[in-house]
């Protein structure tokens, strides 16, 4: 244990911060993933019992596109190019103002918890660690924005596919 805190001491602020996304996601998916929970909240509360969302879909939101993200953010942290890892950073941040702005809508949504516990202030740390300019911190939110917009648009094609069937 001390020589990974010694490996990592070296390390920026932000660097090391941006390596806590994946275990804050990790945290995050055994609240919003744990018995199916969150899939389910999806598609009975949200798309009043049409299938919006796949566990095929869930799994490739999850799998690949988050955990790749943060294992890419990871890596440009690692190369120098915060700008870049700054939109893990932002998917993470936009994950957690929909989850805790669904609440008003919905009340509780499996993943909100760590939202606002573990998503929210490891996002703003990052952000707050960071000295990019601001057209950085825009680019990663964009990305951010246009990602989650994505996985919304699916939803709603794929809810729509299934009532039309």
């Amino acid at each position: 244990m001390s020589a990974a805190v010694v490996a990592l001491s070296h390390w920026p602020l932000p660097v090391r911060l941006i390596g806590l996304l994946t275990p804050g996601y990790m945290l995050h998916q055994i609240e919003e993933h744990w018995g199916d929970r969150f899939r389910t909240f999806v598609n009975s509360r949200v798309f009043g019992g049409r299938e919006a969302l796949s566990e095929a879909a869930v799994f490739v939101i999850n799998v690949p596109l988050v955990w790749g993200l943060n294992l890419a953010a990871w890596f440009w942290a690692l190369s120098g190019r915060i700008d870049l890892a700054l939109i893990g950073v932002y998917m993470m941040l936009v994950n957690a103002v929909v989850h805790v702005v669904g609440v008003a809508r919905f009340g509780y949504n499996p993943g909100v918890v760590t939202s606002f516990i573990v998503f929210a202030p490891l996002s703003a740390a990052v952000i707050a660690a960071t000295h990019e300019p601001l057209s950085a911190h825009l680019f990663a939110l964009g990305v951010a924005l246009i990602g989650h917009a994505a996985i919304v648009l699916y939803a709603l094609a794929h809810a729509r596919r299934g009532r039309a069937a």
